[in-house]
């Protein structure tokens, strides 16, 4: 219950991964024991906190946000500084990411990695773009929050989009402190820069914990970083009630004894992985026993997969789409999925490591409809990723590179349940914890910091 003196945080969530990092987590929950929490969002709506406010048993108030959309100025100048931080600290993701797009200026980039003055000036220039940017995100006028509100912190649970940073940008020059929430393993090698300077970060292994020191103390920054593993995660290291029927659009179907979970990736990542799926079929032709559940991710769109529906071992499901919210069950239906199939196959996706607290065998494809696909447009550039590169051998060694190597792991995997999974210590250079313990660190953390 809310009291008169509690301090009262904003936590601003511009992202449905975020939200379900937060909310769905319980972390939320935990904070607002000790604060007066209000929300604000340009995805959320009064109904939708109301809603979220009786499942989770929260009193969250919904802030309108004062932010205006971000302008074509600042995203050329957010982009021209993605590639100066790619180039000053020789992203791999980025560099990939410039192949896709323009075989000429990829060259040009690598070629200039080569002329350490370049490598200095590209430096010089990203520490001006983000001052500038800084700047530029710094609006008085979200200063009345600070009287009307009584704000005495912000949360940031999408540090690196433009509009969280100028809420903090703005706040901070009131002398209201700032928490930035890493929301995923890529975000610091994929997304860009942080455009904002927050007093403490917090991230999910030591990993990312390296890279953030690596990449924003040469840029001036002295934040506080702690390492609190990821706070969703603490869902599959409790038990969970039997909920077989979300693994089908059928609760009465007939399960068979074994199933495949496929998470599919975005649209705009993969224009097409409906081979991936007429594989797992011709897989599963002569195996009666073996159901395929094909999990589609927010950004996919299921009616590409409308061929399939007809097929009696297939079945598919979609938590949630564009423009949607994420549902109230999100996390505890996605963990059913997990503990009850035999084994996960995602393609470059954070699934890797949602399958891996579950302690289930996870396969990565790494191969393409056909053959000979150049490189920037295979999916084996997925791998070769910043964050992908710095996962243990023992976890890249479950990529499979052709159609022969997936059937070759699914039988591997599937004849027993005595299938070897990573060590605990492995585990942890990835998740960081593998018991329920990351909301309670985050909320810690937070509370000994803002007091």
């Amino acid at each position: 219950m809310e009291r008169a003196n509690q301090k009262h945080i904003l936590v601003l969530i511009t992202n449905p991964f975020a939200m379900i990092n937060v909310i769905h987590s319980g972390l939320i929950g935990e904070l607002a024991k000790h604060y007066r929490i209000s929300v604000m969002s340009d995805l959320l709506t009064v109904t939708d906190i109301e809603r979220l406010n009786r499942y989770f048993r929260l009193n969250m108030n919904l802030l309108p946000s004062p932010v205006p959309a971000v302008s074509k100025p600042l995203k050329w100048a957010r982009s021209i500084q993605m590639l100066l931080f790619g180039h000053h600290y020789n992203l791999a993701t980025i560099r990939i990411k410039l192949m896709e797009r323009s075989p000429f200026a990829y060259r040009l980039f690598s070629f200039s990695q080569k002329n350490p003055m370049l490598i200095v000036l590209t430096g010089t220039l990203l520490r001006f773009t983000r001052n500038w940017l800084i700047r530029r995100t710094t609006l008085p006028g979200i200063g009345t929050l600070v009287n009307e509100h009584h704000i005495y912190a912000v949360v940031s649970t999408s540090p690196l989009d433009l509009c969280e940073s100028t809420v903090v940008n703005s706040l901070n020059v009131h002398g209201i402190p700032s928490i930035s929430i890493i929301v995923s393993w890529d975000n610091l090698t994929s997304k860009g820069v942080i455009n904002s300077k927050s007093d403490m970060v917090l991230v999910w292994n030591k990993q990312v914990a390296l890279e953030y020191n690596r990449f924003y103390t040469s840029l001036g920054d002295h934040t506080l970083v702690r390492t609190t593993g990821i706070p969703r995660f603490d869902t599959y290291f409790r038990k969970l009630p039997d909920r077989r029927h979300h693994l089908t659009d059928s609760p009465e179907s007939r399960l068979p004894t074994r199933t495949i979970l496929f998470a599919t990736g975005a649209v705009k990542h993969h224009s097409c992985q409906n081979y991936i799926i007429r594989d797992l079929i011709d897989y599963a032709q002569n195996r009666s026993d073996i159901m395929i559940l094909v999990r589609c991710h927010p950004g996919d769109d299921p009616g590409r997969y409308d061929g399939f529906t007809s097929i009696q071992n297939v079945r598919f499901f979609q938590p949630f789409g564009q423009d949607q919210m994420p549902p109230a069950d999100f996390l505890e239906t996605l963990h059913s999925q997990l503990i009850t199939c035999a084994v996960c196959v995602q393609v470059a996706s954070t699934m890797l490591l949602d399958a891996l607290a579950c302690q289930k065998p996870c396969i990565s494809i790494a191969y393409d409809a056909q053959e000979g696909v150049h490189y920037a447009k295979s999916v084996r550039r997925f791998y070769d990723y910043s964050h992908q590169q710095l996962l243990p051998d023992c976890l890249k060694a479950q990529t499979v590179y052709h159609r022969r190597e997936l059937f070759e792991k699914l039988d591997e995997i599937l004849p027993g349940s005595n299938v070897p999974v990573p060590p605990c210590n492995t585990l942890k250079q990835v998740v960081h914890h593998t018991t329920p313990d990351c909301v309670r660190l985050t909320t810690q953390y937070i509370r000994e910091w803002l007091g």
